[in-house]
C-alpha cells in the first residue's frame, strides 16, 4: 500500500466514488456489475474509477470464469477509510464552481497587471 502521506494516494481516496468502491470490495471480490449495483452508479463510472484504484495499487483484478473479478491489494486501506480520517481539504477535488470563481479571481488579478503597465505607458508618452 503507497504511504498514506503520497499526495496520488490522497487525491484518488478524496473521491467519494473510489471510497465507496473500495468499502465495497472489503469483504469479498466482486466484477464490476455487482459494484454498480452496490454503490448505484453506471457501470461506466465504476469501470474509470476502478481503472484508476489499479492503477495506483490499491485494487487488483483476475479473470475468472469469463469475468473480470476487482480485489483489495492491501486491506489496510480498509483501517483509513474505516477510520474516518479526512484526505485533507487541499487534495479534494474542487466543486466546478469553485474553480470558475477562481479562474475568474486569476484572470482578473492578470488582467489589473495589464492594465498598470498600460497606464505606466499611456504616462510616458
Amino acid at each position: 500500500m503507497p504511504p498514506l502521506h503520497d499526495e496520488v494516494f490522497h487525491k484518488a481516496l478524496a473521491s467519494d466514488i473510489r471510497r465507496e468502491i473500495l468499502l465495497s470490495l472489503s469483504g469479498k471480490e466482486k466484477y464490476l456489475s455487482e459494484i454498480s449495483n452496490e454503490i448505484k452508479k453506471k457501470p461506466q463510472t465504476i469501470d474509470f474509477h476502478l481503472n484508476l484504484l489499479v492503477e495506483i495499487g490499491l485494487v487488483e483484478s483476475e479473470w475468472k470464469e469469463g469475468k473480470k473479478y476487482y480485489f483489495l491489494k492491501d486491506k489496510k486501506i480498509l483501517d483509513f477509510l474505516r477510520g474516518g480520517r479526512p484526505v485533507p481539504l487541499h487534495l479534494r477535488p474542487k466543486p466546478p464552481h469553485e474553480i470558475v470563481i477562481d479562474a475568474w479571481d486569476d484572470l482578473s488579478k492578470k488582467l489589473d497587471r495589464i492594465e498598470k503597465k498600460i497606464d505606466v505607458l499611456i504616462d510616458k508618452k
